[in-house]
């Protein structure tokens, strides 16, 4: 989410407007409307309300994603035919749908929250709807009295702070004094709409005021957003009374079935948390000892891509004899990362739409595509969860094919997978009957290895070649993960790597709480080890520029790193993490409930590794660091495999085994990673 067109002012002003208080309720922190602030900030912070934007909708527990989605489509039936829609789509995962939706839209989705058939629909029901009692009603809400009304109203309280932390008196007002003639409960309930309906206008009018319209011209735009506003949440209402509510629904399953969407939130982008290393965690001196380097584990990088071209990854057992390189390149095939698969088309396929395929590459036929996209339709219109044997071979990146290979966007995934698992020895090119000149990295540098030269890479992409990618996907690809291993007798995945940030706001979900962190959580109790980035908030670059150099910043750990269960690694120094300590941009802990993270250390500054091309390349942050914990955990599988499918015990070994740095726990978590010494331990 981008608040780039606001002024500190201004998300000021609008977070007061979300969480304001009134007469009868005083200011509060969190709000009972199932809207995340984050998604009003969305659509205020872009170029216009009605401008489509993605949201990802939590289905009740009672309900399941399947009845979420028919009741999603009743009520926004263009979104069944995405050609039709546009820009709109409604795709889905295993926990999630993904809305592209403007913010009427959204609105339009409030009937089908807890929060409104509690507040709204229940209520409403004390009202008469005859046909003159609903032709006053509707007059009274939308009528031209009632607009002026709403707007002189909302003009009134964005004059001051004082008088916006009492923005929420609008709808205490209206229910008192507007709505004549009707119940006390159902004036309530409307006192309610029109509060959302006051937040829409006032955040319409951010950076605006008198000298930015002609003569009357702000009394305009405040007349049609009224007006558009209250005549969006007058359909809904209406479309209540079509259905009357069941007064006794109390239970979790009947409260479901009319109100089968929890939460709106936004569909959070993911940033990139951006090997002398290999000595500092002792990885060498492990693999010497123990014999081991990761042969036998299989490690999921959730990330931009690896380059499974780049001779670093080549796999001696797929081909006897010389490293085949040319160009500088192999071919994917002989390569350590066995599967590519690209998640970024997800969205498109499970909301009806053919993916795109890169300029020049083949996929599946049209046929097949409309074929089993059409079969994923059909299982979620019957009620049944994504079938992942399905959409997999939409999702496949083929390797077997070099010129139909698609090499990643970006250079983020390649260089995470080169210290999980780089294994580029100069040997291979002077062994050749005919040596091979080195390249000019292993000329300078000699072999090249990651913390597990011999471990299995599954390459899942969640950034495009712009490097855009969202909690979605993140989603979808953990989903999958799961799904490989409780499709087959034995673990097929031991591991995942999320060198991904996501920021959390905490006026949205509880710390840990957020979909990916839950997902996160999910994969961990079903015998996965998953290592997630810190963060790269420490530091505050513009508040030190402010503040003579104070720029340094508690309680920054980014999702997934904030799940209880994952570990979340800090970056230091490549070399001297004794001397120099934890690395200036690292996220501290502890965690916004109070958990102590970081749950480790490793290198994470100037760390040379693979890049795209079959070259190396020098990248910093705690995207960095996160891989060197992942190679030691890889390690340790790796030399005790029956560790496989224990990922809490794994962690507690890395924690029990690290090295104090002597640095505050919310800096460093339990320390150092320690490759030997864990091995040690078991």
């Amino acid at each position: 989410m981008s608040l780039n067109r606001m002024s500190p002012s201004e998300q000021r002003a609008a977070y007061m407007l979300i969480f304001a208080g009134s007469e009868a309720e005083p200011d509060r922190f969190t709000s009972d409307l199932p809207v995340s602030s984050e998604v009003w900030l969305l659509y205020a912070s872009g170029e216009s309300f009605e401008v489509p934007r993605g949201l990802l909708l939590t289905p009740h527990h009672a309900a399941g994603i399947a009845a979420l989605r028919t009741a999603v489509l009743r009520r926004l039936p263009a979104l069944a035919e995405p050609a039709a829609a546009g820009q709109r789509f409604l795709a889905a995962n295993e926990s999630h749908l993904l809305a592209q939706i403007d913010f009427f839209d959204m609105l339009r989705l409030l009937p089908l929250t807890a929060w409104w058939h509690r507040e709204v629909r229940l209520p409403m029901a004390s009202a008469s709807w005859s046909t003159a009692a609903r032709h006053a009603l509707e007059r009274s809400l939308t009528g031209d009295a009632f607009v002026r009304w709403l707007g002189e109203s909302v003009l009134a309280h964005v004059s001051s702070e004082t008088a916006i932390a009492r923005f929420k008196d609008i709808g205490y007002t209206a229910s008192r004094t507007r709505f004549g003639g009707i119940p006390a409960p159902a004036g309530q309930a409307l006192g309610r709409l029109v509060n959302v309906a006051a937040q829409y206008v006032a955040l319409t009018l951010l950076g605006l005021d008198d000298d930015s319209f002609p003569p009357g011209g702000l009394t305009r735009r405040i007349g049609q957003a009224s007006r558009q506003v209250l005549e969006t949440l007058w359909a809904c209402l209406q479309d209540d009374h079509a259905a009357p509510p069941d007064a006794d629904a109390a239970d979790a399953a009947k409260v479901a079935a009319v109100a089968p969407l929890w939460r709106i939130s936004v569909n959070r982008p993911a940033e990139h948390a951006v090997f002398s290393s290999r000595k500092t965690v002792k990885a060498d001196a492990a693999i010497r000892v123990f014999d081991t380097g990761g042969q036998g584990v299989r490690w999921a990088v959730i990330d931009s891509g690896i380059d499974a071209r780049h001779p670093a990854f080549f796999d001696p057992a797929r081909l006897e004899g010389a490293l085949p390189v040319s160009d500088g390149l192999i071919a994917p095939r002989l390569s350590r990362v066995v599967r590519t698969l690209d998640f970024t088309r997800l969205s498109a396929i499970t909301s009806g739409r053919l993916p795109p395929m890169p300029k020049g590459k083949r996929g599946p036929g049209e046929a097949e595509l409309r074929e089993r996209i059409a079969a994923i339709a059909d299982d979620l219109a019957n009620g049944r969860i994504i079938d992942w044997s399905v959409i997999e071979p939409l999702l496949e990146i083929s390797q077997e094919d070099l010129a139909q290979y698609v090499p990643p966007g970006g250079s983020h995934g390649t260089h995470v997978a080169g210290i999980i698992g780089a294994g580029w020895p100069s040997s291979a090119y002077l062994a050749r009957p005919e040596p091979m000149p080195l390249p000019p990295e292993l000329a300078e540098s000699g072999d090249v290895s990651g913390i597990c030269p011999r471990i299995e890479l599954l390459d899942l992409r969640i950034f495009d070649a712009q490097g855009r990618g969202d909690e979605f996907g993140i989603l979808g690809a953990l989903q999958y993960v799961r799904w490989l291993n409780q499709s087959r007798d034995r673990q097929y995945v031991h591991g995942v790597n999320l060198s991904v940030a996501l920021r959390h706001d905490v006026r949205t979900y509880a710390c840990g709480s957020t979909p990916v962190c839950v997902e996160c959580d999910r994969l961990v109790a079903n015998g996965v080890i998953v290592v997630a980035a810190a963060g790269n908030y420490g530091y505050d670059e513009q508040y030190a520029a402010a503040h003579m150099g104070a720029g340094f910043r508690g309680q920054t750990i980014t999702d997934p790193g904030n799940a209880r269960t994952v570990i979340t690694v800090g970056a230091t120094h490549r070399t001297d993490p004794y001397r120099y300590g934890i690395s200036y941009f690292s996220s501290h802990g502890p965690t916004g409930d109070g958990r102590i993270k970081p749950d480790l250390v490793a290198p994470g500054e100037k760390i040379t590794s693979t890049v795209p091309g079959g070259t190396l390349a020098s990248m910093d942050g705690t995207s960095m660091a996160a891989p060197h914990v992942s190679g030691v955990a890889a390690l340790l599988l790796s030399r005790n495999n029956e560790l496989m499918g224990q990922p809490e015990t794994v962690k507690a070994i890395l924690c029990d085994a690290a090295t104090d740095l002597g640095r505050e726990r919310a800096f460093q978590g339990a320390g150092l990673v320690d490759a030997l010494r864990a091995l040690q331990r078991v």
